[in-house]
């Protein structure tokens, strides 16, 4: 399928690397949207501040392109119209928890999958999938681990999955391993 393994030990800059993986198929390939789906609020807080830390970095590097990232806050829906709709490089940073719950339970269902009047009516999940964004996993053993992770993942619609992670469960099309040696 679409799912591609990147092993790179722990603390080897996972977020690093995929952060160049983002600006390098912007530049090659003039891909936009971008979705790193991570296992846990510390993780993504985590990744939130390597981007902040790295940004003067990356745009020095890729001659001041502009690109921007945010956290998905479901308290601010209208971060997500401007995810789809802008032509710049857009990277948004998930945890799994955000849209696992059942879309099919519109009672329990996470307000990603809800119908929005400040989004025209539209849920912001349909708006994320129109866009076929990559999907960057970091740690997908703690990611898609369940088959509910699993069909949530699919509910963004993405292009293509890269999965980044020490220590895989399951390797898909793996791409690259880095090791101690």
């Amino acid at each position: 399928g679409k799912n591609f393994s990147i092993e790179m030990e722990t603390g080897t800059g996972k977020t690093y690397v995929y952060t160049k993986t983002i600006l390098e198929l912007n530049k090659k390939y003039g891909f936009t949207k971008f979705i790193i789906v991570v296992p846990s609020i510390a993780i993504k807080e985590g990744v939130h501040k390597s981007l902040q830390i790295t940004e003067e970095y990356f745009k020095f590097k890729y001659d001041n392109v502009p690109y921007s990232y945010f956290v998905y806050d479901s308290s601010k829906l209208n971060r997500i119209q401007s995810f789809s709709t802008s032509t710049n490089i857009e990277i948004m940073i998930i945890n799994i928890d955000a849209f696992r719950k059942s879309i099919s339970d519109t009672r329990i269902s996470n307000i990603i999958h809800r119908e929005s009047d400040r989004l025209s009516g539209n849920r912001p999940i349909d708006l994320i999938a129109e866009t076929n964004p990559i999907v960057i996993i970091d740690e997908p053993q703690s990611v898609d681990n369940t088959p509910k992770a699993k069909e949530a993942l699919k509910t963004l619609n993405p292009l293509v999955t890269l999965r980044y992670s020490a220590t895989h469960r399951e390797l898909y099309n793996l791409m690259y391993r880095l090791t101690p040696v």
